[in-house]
């Protein structure tokens, strides 16, 4: 595209939002911040090359405006809706994004594609998570949405509380034992990490004292190959993938992230990952 100028949704503290601003200006492409902390003009533009999401809940910024927090939740919507029909490139639009919102319907898609999935049950019945332990072994257990929760080993302390099930059906997985990879797609590249933790949900091993060691690694093709895959099939051009080489040989996909929290990774690996996204949003990538 002739126009190469870019929109960046988000605010500025973020990590994702900041690095990208700052790859974006190292490839000397023109780029609009829009930032949801002034977001009193709404700049309705149709020569954007590129669009990246990256939002914030009004309320969240403004707890004590209701007012305030509903204009800025009106903004952004706006914004959202920009990104279904824009022709650029999106990262990511809304509606492809909201494949998240069920854990076993998106499973569903990466089984149909090649990936394995660990044997599931959600379920508000606390009789039937004890009869799937029963049948699966070890337990974990975490939100059934696109919410974030912190993974959690099914326990005696956690059996104690499970009659609250009853109150909020809860997904519950085989514990599975293997390596844990995070992989990144923007268009068809891709960027793996090798992650090495004494915590069960390594993003919060530093809450419990215990050690994260994040490393760059390569996948093998087929594995590649069906993470790009995956994303395309999702509409998602620019993704983060939970994999787990297990040591059952399988290669398992916990989850197609369609915001990722790139910036650890991209931080402590060095991995370009800002870079690709910049140059894929600019059209200057030879991937698609």
């Amino acid at each position: 595209m002739g126009n190469e100028r870019v929109a960046v949704l988000g605010l500025i503290e973020d990590g994702p939002v900041h690095l990208l601003i700052e790859a974006l200006r190292a490839e000397v492409v023109p780029t609009l911040h829009v930032n949801p902390r002034q977001f009193e003009a709404f700049p309705l533009d149709d020569t954007f090359s590129g669009l990246y999401l990256r939002p914030v809940e009004g309320r969240r910024l403004y707890a004590k405006d209701a007012a305030r927090a509903a204009a800025c939740e009106q903004w952004t919507q706006q914004w959202c809706d920009l990104a279904e029909w824009l022709p650029g490139r999106v990262a990511n639009r809304p509606s492809a994004m909201a494949s998240n919102g069920s854990k076993a319907y998106q499973s569903q898609r990466l089984m149909a594609l090649g990936f394995s999935v660990p044997p599931m049950l959600i379920t508000d019945d606390p009789d039937e998570v004890l009869e799937f332990e029963q049948e699966q072994g070890p337990l974990i257990y975490k939100s059934a949405s696109g919410v974030r929760s912190i993974v959690r080993p099914l326990d005696d302390q956690a059996r104690v509380r499970l009659q609250h099930v009853r109150h909020c059906p809860t997904l519950f997985q085989k514990r599975l034992q293997g390596t844990n990879i995070r992989v990144h797609v923007v268009g068809r590249d891709v960027f793996a990490c090798e992650v090495d933790s004494d915590g069960l949900d390594y993003r919060y091993a530093g809450r419990d004292g215990q050690s994260t060691d994040l490393r760059g690694t390569t996948l093998d093709d087929r594995t590649r190959w069906l993470c790009i895959h995956a994303a395309h099939d999702l509409d998602l051009p620019f993704a983060g993938l939970d994999l787990l080489l297990a040591d059952d040989g399988r290669t398992y996909c916990f989850e197609v992230n369609p915001s990722p929290g790139y910036s650890w990774y991209e931080d402590t690996t060095g991995q370009p990952i800002s870079r690709s996204l910049a140059r894929w949003l600019a059209y200057r990538s030879a991937t698609d």
